[in-house]
C-alpha cells in the first residue's frame, strides 16, 4: 500500500527531479504483469522494472533478511507463514529505499527508511539529495518589518509521505535577526511545532549565521541578513491497520478536517534589530494545509502474483 502510494507522489513530482537533471526509475521484486497493471491503472509514465529475482535489490544491500525463501505474508494478520500458497511472496522483497546515481553511476547520495511506511515525496528527494527547493505552497505569515512565508515541498500527503516544510524571512537591507547561537541575553530566532497525533515533526535546521560586530555594543554575534530558510522534515503517521479497519477511521476522524485536509502549525519568535536598537520581538503563528490522499487497496489479481523459487 505505502509502496505504491509513494509511486502515485513521484509520478507527481517527475517533472521537478527531470528539471534538476535527474531521471526517475523505480524497482520492485513484483512481476511485470503486476506493474504494467498498476501503472496503466494509475498512470504511471516513469520506468517500473521487475527485478524477478531480487538481484538487484541484493546488490544493494536492501533485501529484508527476515523473510526467507518460499515465505508469504498474510496482510491482514502480517503473520508471516513459511510457505506462500494463498498469502503474499516475500522471498526478496526491498527495503523501502532511494539511490541517487551520478552520471558515472556511483552513489551519490542513499536514503534506507526506517520501516515500511515512511516514503519520501519526490521533492523532499530532491531537497535532501542535492538541496534543490522546490515548494510547491507558499503562504504569506502576518509580521512585521520582515516578510514571512510558510512554504511546503508538497500539498497533498498521503499516510506515512515525508515532505519538507519550511520558513522564510526576507529581511530588509539593514536590518538583522539573531540566529539561535546568540545566547541568553539575546532573542534568536525559534520555530517550534504545535503537537500533534497526526505527524511526525523533525527538529529544524536553521541555517549557519554570518557574525557582525555590533557597534552599539562591540560584540561579535550570530545573525541572519537578507533572505533565511528554515527547514524542517515532516511526515504523515501511518494510520492504516489491516486488521483493524477501526484504525484508519479513527485516522479519519483525528486528522482530517471537513474539506479531507492534514493541517500543522507552529509558532516562529524572533527579534528584528538593526545598528542602532532592537524592535520589540514578535511571535508569527505559520500554518500549513495539505490535501489527504487515500490509500490505494485495491490488490493485484490472483492472476498477476509472481511464483517464487521454492
Amino acid at each position: 500500500m505505502y509502496c505504491k502510494g509513494q509511486l502515485v507522489e513521484l509520478q507527481h513530482d517527475e517533472y521537478l527531479l527531470r528539471r534538476a537533471g535527474l531521471g526517475l526509475a523505480a524497482i520492485s521484486y513484483d512481476s511485470t504483469a503486476v506493474l504494467s497493471e498498476f501503472a496503466k491503472r494509475k498512470s504511471i509514465a516513469f520506468p517500473l522494472l521487475s527485478d524477478h529475482e531480487s538481484e538487484t535489490i541484493r546488490a544493494y544491500g536492501l533485501a529484508d533478511r527476515q523473510y526467507g525463501k518460499g515465505m508469504g505474508l498474510d496482510v491482514d494478520t502480517k503473520k508471516v507463514y513459511p510457505d506462500s500458497f494463498g498469502k503474499v511472496p516475500v522471498y526478496g522483497i526491498s527495503y523501502p529505499a532511494v539511490f541517487v546515481l551520478g552520471r558515472d553511476a556511483r552513489v551519490k547520495w542513499r536514503f534506507v527508511s526506517e520501516g515500511v511506511e515512511l516514503r519520501l515525496t519526490g521533492a523532499a528527494i530532491l531537497e535532501e539529495a542535492v538541496g534543490g527547493i522546490a515548494d510547491e505552497s507558499r503562504t504569506p505569515v502576518v509580521s512585521r518589518n520582515i516578510q514571512v512565508t510558510a512554504t511546503a515541498t508538497n500539498t497533498a500527503v498521503g499516510l506515512g509521505n515525508r515532505i519538507r516544510i519550511a520558513i522564510e524571512l526576507k529581511i530588509p537591507q539593514g536590518f538583522h535577526v539573531y540566529s539561535p547561537d546568540a545566547g541568553s541575553g539575546y532573542k534568536g530566532v525559534s520555530w517550534q511545532m504545535d503537537r500533534s497525533d497526526c505527524l511526525e515533526i523533525g527538529e529544524p535546521a536553521y541555517p549557519k549565521p554570518v557574525w557582525k560586530l555590533m557597534k552599539s555594543t562591540g560584540e561579535n554575534l550570530p545573525v541572519y541578513e537578507d533572505a533565511v530558510r528554515i527547514s524542517r522534515a515532516l511526515s504523515v503517521k501511518p494510520g492504516y491497520v489491516p486488521s483493524d479497519p477501526s484504525v484508519y477511521k479513527l485516522f479519519c476522524r483525528l486528522c482530517l478536517d471537513p474539506t479531507s485536509c492534514i493541517n500543522a502549525s507552529g509558532v516562529l519568535k524572533f527579534q528584528v534589530c538593526d545598528e542602532q536598537r532592537c524592535y520589540p520581538p514578535q511571535t508569527v503563528l505559520p500554518h500549513w494545509r495539505f490535501q489527504f490522499l487515500p490509500p490505494d487497496l485495491q490488490r493485484s489479481s490472483d492472476a498477476l502474483k509472481r511464483e517464487f523459487e521454492q
